[in-house]
């Protein structure tokens, strides 16, 4: 994401001044190949300039034939070049065009003009605009006078009068064509002196940027007089630079995210300090001029300041001349809550299957609704995969995938229907299982925990599980409802803490409403069990909402040891049956002391 911030002023009823700082230093200048120049004029004020050389078009149209020089100390009178060196080169008293051979690559600023859709300036000539900065004696020096005039240059040249494919729309106005230059990063320049061009211009540090802005009327011999202009400062930093906007494609989804930034973070409760003006952004004026007005429109817990979010989608088409890009999508909403949260959008591309790439243009606006005061930031995505945001999800294609059988449904009694004969024949597979039988009390609890062992065959088995409650004063068995949204599941945990879960087979042999749970193990499960040297096994059951919890635990033997397993469980199934008929006594006994203690009363 670019780093770059643009600042947005309005010099007139056509013509609006966009100016983008350089902050990460990405866009650069080859004074070695451009000819920069660093003159004194006649007035004694310096000027920046790149040489004709090739008039250096389309790369940053600051060229000497696109500049003024003032004539007189009020910046007045002007005289503008059109290609005759010599007659310009006379209000210079020096220049020195050594400073590209000492300095290639070095920062520029861009400034673009953008003209009201339909302007063409045909009631003026042109304009000239001054961009200025102080030196350490507190001089101005001129960095650019770029001027134009419809000059023949200019007005064959693409490099210097843009269409905008992507019209911006700022105070209800659209703007389709701009005209461009560049100058050295004025923050660069500031406080610069290891480079040449920094050691020639002596920038003070952090100095603003001076613009003086003029239609220009009449022009005579290339010299012209302005008396409308139109001047404006703007700091190289300031604490609404803090504020821009990111868009990328999401890491959590296939969507995009998109939302506002402060300090390279998601604005969040940042907000909150530039509603309540801990975070000024305003540097003179009253920010509460208007807030009467404001209430009386919004209501009193109304936020004064908002973001704007604007989202253009662009297909990009190809063909063999450079392809064409179609505005699909274009939708802008106000944000007033939620401001620690990313903003969704997933595109729906028309074309996505011949598309060769899309992009999506965002805007992001922190507006004052009080008096109409804005900071905007622009970002971009731009992606290969158009595929992916079609208008169809992408589906996978089973035409070639072999499938398997499932053994986790297992039928009791399935019937097989042997066709290709005059009779049919109605062939019947048995299905055996065990039956391991669990009690419970009247308090849910498993009485006691291990006394329905698990015999393990050798081959593929099924093994049923039979719950049932007793009661402790009559002595009856009931079955145990399991039935509802919850899923049960075999456990083994083996020794080296791998684990072995299986599900219930939910066949027809197996009810949950009177207290059965069929689970199904295959031989490499069984062989895997035997040879272990633990012989736990649970119960669990799942619940809905994801959690879970051990029903009921045992133990598990080989079938080939039944006989001596019952006999060690023998004594435990005696002491159950003993403590059932104690726990059955008590009771009984408790009954008969209640009633000699009510006869007593009487």
């Amino acid at each position: 994401m670019s780093q770059n911030i643009s600042k947005y002023v309005a010099l007139d009823d056509f013509t609006l001044l966009e100016y983008e700082f350089n902050k990460d230093g990405v866009d650069t200048m080859d004074l070695s190949s451009l000819g920069g120049t660093v003159a004194l004029t006649n007035l004694g004020t310096k000027l920046f300039f790149n040489n004709n050389s090739g008039y250096s078009l389309g790369d940053t149209n600051n060229v000497l034939s696109f500049n003024s020089t003032p004539l007189n100390a009020q910046r007045t009178s002007w005289y503008v070049n059109y290609d005759d060196d010599t007659t310009y080169y006379t209000f210079f008293n020096s220049w020195d065009a050594s400073i590209g051979v000492h300095t290639a690559a070095y920062p520029v600023d861009t400034l673009r003009l953008h003209l009201v859709s339909g302007y063409n300036y045909d009631d003026i000539e042109g304009f000239r605009i001054s961009i200025r900065a102080k030196d350490a004696s507190n001089n101005l020096v001129d960095l650019s006078n770029f001027t134009y005039i419809k000059q023949p240059q200019a007005l064959a040249s693409a490099d210097v009068v843009k269409f905008d494919t992507n019209a911006l729309h700022l105070g209800n106005k659209f703007y389709d064509k701009y005209v461009e230059f560049k100058i050295p990063s004025i923050q660069n320049l500031g406080g610069d002196n290891i480079t040449y061009i920094g050691q020639s211009l002596n920038i003070a540090q952090l100095s603003d940027v001076y613009i003086d802005y003029s239609p220009i009327t009449v022009i005579n011999n290339w010299q012209y007089v302005t008396s409308i202009n139109t001047t404006l400062q703007l700091p190289v930093t300031s604490v609404g630079d803090n504020f821009n906007c990111l868009i990328s494609e999401s890491t959590s989804g296939d969507f995009i995210e998109f939302y506002a930034t402060w300090v390279d973070q998601i604005i969040g409760s940042y907000i909150g300090d530039i509603e309540s003006g801990r975070i000024r952004l305003y540097n003179s004026n009253n920010p509460n001029d208007s807030y009467q007005d404001f209430v009386d429109v919004y209501g009193t817990g109304a936020r004064k300041w908002v973001l704007i979010h604007e989202i253009s989608v662009y297909e990009n088409l190809p063909s063999l001349t450079g392809g064409t890009s179609l505005l699909t999508q274009k939708y802008s909403f106000t944000q007033e809550d939620n401001f620690s949260n990313p903003n969704y959008f997933r595109p729906v591309l028309r074309t996505a299957d011949i598309d060769a790439t899309f992009s999506i243009n965002y805007v992001c606006r922190l507006m004052n609704r009080m008096d109409g005061t804005q900071i905007i930031r622009k970002a971009s995505f731009a992606s290969t995969n158009p595929k992916k945001y079609g208008r169809y999800m992408t589906r996978i294609n089973l035409d070639n995938i072999i499938p398997y059988k499932v053994f986790n449904r297992l039928e009791a009694e399935a019937t097989n229907v042997v066709q290709g004969s005059n009779l049919e024949k109605v062939k019947y597979v048995k299905v055996y299982y065990d039956t391991t039988g669990v009690l419970i009390d009247e308090l849910n609890n498993v009485f006691p925990q291990g006394t329905g062992p698990l015999f393990l065959k050798n081959n593929d088995s099924v093994y049923k599980f039979k719950f049932e409650r007793s009661n402790s004063t009559t002595g009856e068995r009931t079955n145990v409802d399991l039935s509802g949204a919850f899923q049960y599941s075999l456990h083994f945990t083996l020794d080296d803490n791998t684990i072995i879960d299986v599900g219930c087979t939910f066949s027809n042999n197996m009810n949950t409403t009177i207290g059965e749970l069929e689970f199904k193990l295959m031989s490499d499960q069984i062989n895997k069990l035997l040879s272990q040297v633990g012989n736990q096994y649970q119960i669990n059951i799942k619940n809905p909402d994801g959690t879970s919890y051990t029903f009921y635990q045992g133990q598990y033997f080989s079938y080939n040891n039944l006989n001596t397993v019952l006999t060690n469980f023998s004594s435990i199934t005696n002491i159950s049956d003993l403590n059932s008929q104690i726990t059955s006594l008590q009771i009984q006994l408790k009954s008969l002391q209640d009633q000699n203690a009510t006869l007593q009363s009487k």
